[in-house]
C-alpha cells in the first residue's frame, strides 16, 4: 500500500451525484474543463474523472485530483458550477503490483 502524502500535496477524491443531467450537459461540461484547469493552474492537478451513468439519464461523477487541500477544489467546483458531495482525502491506494 502507498501512502499518497507529497510535500503538501494530496490526492482527493470528489463525488459528483447527478452533475449532469444528460449527455448534451456532460458534454457541454467537459469543454469547459481546459479552461478552468488553466486558471487553477499550480493549485489543482486533475488526475481522472471515472463517470457513471444512472438508470434516470443522469450522470455522475467520481473525480480523482491532487491539490494542497480542500478549498482549491471548491474553487474549481464551484467555477464549473459542478456539485461536490464530499471531498475525501487519499490516504491510501491499493491494487495490484
Amino acid at each position: 500500500m502507498a501512502d499518497r502524502s507529497v510535500a503538501g500535496v494530496n490526492q482527493y477524491v470528489v463525488p459528483r451525484t447527478r452533475a449532469w443531467l444528460s449527455e448534451e450537459e456532460l458534454a457541454a461540461a467537459l469543454d469547459c474543463v481546459p479552461a478552468v484547469n488553466e486558471t487553477l493552474r499550480g493549485k489543482i492537478r486533475w488526475v481522472r474523472s471515472y463517470i457513471v451513468s444512472g438508470d434516470d439519464g443522469t450522470f455522475s461523477a467520481f473525480c480523482v485530483y491532487e491539490a494542497s487541500g480542500p478549498d482549491v477544489l471548491m474553487e474549481h467546483a464551484e467555477s464549473l458550477g459542478l456539485p461536490t458531495d464530499s471531498i475525501n482525502r487519499v490516504v491510501r491506494t491499493v491494487g495490484p503490483a
